[in-house]
């Protein structure tokens, strides 16, 4: 008889990104079903491992059925999240019936060639060991090999018995050859889909996911530039954040606050090519990089000011007549890029308040104004946070 862990009503499987998790209201329900999609090739992979890592090591239980790599290899790859509780990463083996091997796992599907005993296999593992999260690794592989009613078949007999464990069970899958009718019916299937893309930019690949819920009126994000990170797992990742702002603003202070290590080009006290810095807080790390206010660095703005992830416009609360040539910087940067005011030395005598500073620049509604004391590290993160939501499309 399957064992069913006790549960309270709002359980939660963290991402272990704290951002998306605050917006998932702590995490993807229990139970709930995960579709981790792309077209090609991708990191999805990587998140549906981190998502497993993350479980065990909240003290759960995770299940992982690998279609492609051993569970031996798996488990040396996942070496790099850190140290694990093994016995809590539970592996389902589907290779060595594939290479006619012997296998040494507890749970292992004999015949390859049986969707009847690929599902036997799986349930049975979900039922002994009770996890709190299934990754599928990867659907596509059965699709492959099998007529498609009887992998949809299969695909949902294991959601109702994952549900039937209050389990989060994430299938991976690439599509080759389904067409638009079935990838909607497997949606439909899903409560969350995660999309997954890559794009190359200056020689660099970058990576992005997307999370969309699929009940009425729920949760949609902006594609989220994520990265890896060796013993932690998987960061949301902003490869450009500008600081900018009018001269003698609190920029440079702005990015030292914000950074635990930082360089500056300066001269005589003043920037005069830009500030650099790496952040990593609560789960998102950025490149952020500052430039010099003055009209006649304004080519070196430009610069910095392609592709960016968002903006810091950092401006003096107690120098009203600079605000225009704030408002002009904002407009070299275009309409599109999300944007946090930092109202800094707003501890000085003076000091606009924030509701003045957007009266006066003609601000939309809908961007913050965040007071801020740089030289005293004061609202300058919450003002990079707020900037990441806005980024992320979650507030």
């Amino acid at each position: 008889m399957m064992h069913v862990p006790p549960q309270a009503a709002d359980a939660r499987a963290k991402t272990g990104i704290p951002v998306l998790d605050e917006r998932l209201r702590g995490g993807f329900p229990r139970p709930s079903t995960l579709l981790l999609f792309s077209d090609k090739p991708t990191e999805k992979r990587l998140f549906g491992e981190n998502f497993a890592v993350q479980g065990v090591k909240a003290g759960d239980t995770s299940l992982y059925v690998d279609f492609f790599r051993a569970p031996q290899l798996a488990r040396g790859e996942l070496k790099r999240f850190g140290t694990i509780d093994p016995s809590k990463l539970v592996f389902v083996d589907a290779t060595s019936s594939q290479l006619l091997l012997p296998s040494q796992e507890k749970y292992r599907i004999s015949d390859i060639g049986s969707l009847t005993n690929i599902r036997e296999a799986i349930v049975s593992a979900i039922e002994a060991t009770a996890p709190s999260r299934i990754i599928v690794d990867s659907m596509e592989f059965l699709m492959d090999r099998f007529d498609k009613d009887d992998v949809l078949r299969l695909w949902h007999e294991l959601i109702e018995a994952a549900r039937a464990n209050r389990a989060v069970i994430c299938f991976l899958f690439i599509n080759w050859t389904l067409l638009e009718e079935d990838l909607a019916q497997i949606r439909s299937m899903s409560d969350f889909v995660v999309e997954f893309q890559s794009s190359v930019r200056g020689g660099i690949v970058r990576n992005s996911m997307r999370i969309s819920e699929m009940a009425e009126n729920g949760i949609r994000t902006n594609w989220i530039p994520y990265a890896f990170k060796d013993l932690i797992g998987l960061t949301v990742y902003f490869p450009r954040i500008l600081v900018t702002g009018p001269f003698n603003a609190g920029k440079s202070t702005v990015v030292r606050a914000l950074a635990e290590k930082a360089i500056s080009i300066d001269r005589m006290g003043t920037t005069v090519a830009f500030d650099y810095g790496n952040v990593n807080i609560t789960g998102i790390e950025a490149e952020i990089f500052g430039t010099p206010g003055q009209e006649r660095f304004e080519f070196i703005f430009k610069i910095f000011a392609r592709e960016v992830s968002g903006v810091l416009l950092v401006i003096d609360a107690t120098r009203p007549e600079e605000l225009p040539r704030a408002k002009q910087m904002l407009d070299l940067v275009g309409p599109r890029i999300p944007y946090v005011v930092l109202a800094n030395k707003s501890d000085l005598v003076g000091a606009l308040s924030t509701e003045d500073i957007a009266h006066r620049m003609g601000l939309p509604s809908d961007v913050p104004v965040i007071p801020t004391v740089a030289t005293e590290s004061k609202g300058v993160r919450d003002a990079l946070l707020l900037l990441a939501e806005m980024i992320i499309g979650v507030r």
